[in-house]
């Protein structure tokens, strides 16, 4: 377990932490006593998240976690802060383009792959010599399209699907240093990033068409999974992705056409 030292403040590091599901997170564990620190490219909607946080617990790095030498230097700016890392939240993420297979292009292809997994990838490797000596853990914000196939989504499924590899992957080679590595796969979640496809007639309906529970989730709810995944509650977890999906990925209802 990651018990921190008597009167040590524990650390988390949330990409993607500007919105969404990374400012819920963020905010969780803020209220839980970490020193979060959120990053982002959008540096406005990080000083924003900043100010939500409880207490003086938060700061900010504006950063794009898609290359090693980012994520090296995103790391190595946590510990001249702070001195240690906790928790790694990957919650940050693209819908990229939605079209059919047959018309992507090759940017396409690689803005998804380069933000949904490359950056989730190299922001572990970056982190894990630090989350090595506080016996810390990974949680990567994935989704249900790892699981479950839509139609004109193949970017953003194949980099989500990625991601589900490598958190098992993760999971077995930092097991031996005590870092736990695990995933949380949501459903439709209402946010900045869906807003979008939510108010788009030809997506009317559809999002939540075979979700059981009719609605999308609050991205607070998605955050409190992390929060667990990232507690010593889930210390015998690793390797493991925990569905919260409203009940969709069981559900056999077809979805409505578009």
């Amino acid at each position: 377990m990651n018990e921190a030292p008597s009167g040590v403040q524990r650390v988390a590091l949330v990409t993607g932490g500007g919105s969404g599901i990374g400012l819920s997170a963020a905010q969780l564990l803020a209220r839980r006593g970490y020193a979060v620190v959120v990053t982002g490219r959008d540096e406005a909607k990080l000083k924003a998240a900043v100010g939500t946080l409880d207490g003086n617990a938060g700061s900010y790095v504006t950063a794009d976690v898609s290359s090693s030498a980012t994520a090296k230097h995103l790391v190595a700016e946590v510990y001249e802060r702070h001195g240690r890392l906790d928790v790694l939240v990957s919650a940050h993420g693209v819908l990229g383009t939605m079209k059919p297979l047959t018309e992507l292009t090759d940017a396409d292809v690689t803005e998804a792959l380069a933000i949904n997994l490359v950056g989730p990838v190299v922001m572990a490797g970056a982190a894990a010599p630090l989350l090595a000596e506080s016996k810390g853990s990974i949680v990567n914000v994935i989704s249900i399209n790892a699981l479950q196939a839509e139609q004109d989504a193949v970017p953003y499924g194949v980099s989500k699907s990625g991601l589900l590899g490598f958190t098992r992957y993760a999971a077995v080679e930092l097991a031996g240093i005590g870092v736990r590595v695990n995933a949380v796969l949501p459903g439709w979640v209402r946010t900045p990033m869906t807003e979008e496809i939510f108010g788009s007639p030809e997506f009317e309906g559809r999002p939540i068409s075979a979700n059981l529970m009719q609605r999308p989730a609050h991205p607070d709810e998605i955050a409190h999974v992390i929060g667990f995944l990232a507690s010593d509650e889930a210390s015998f977890m690793t390797g493991s992705n925990l569905v919260a999906d409203g009940g969709q990925v069981i559900n056999l209802t077809p979805l409505a056409p578009v």
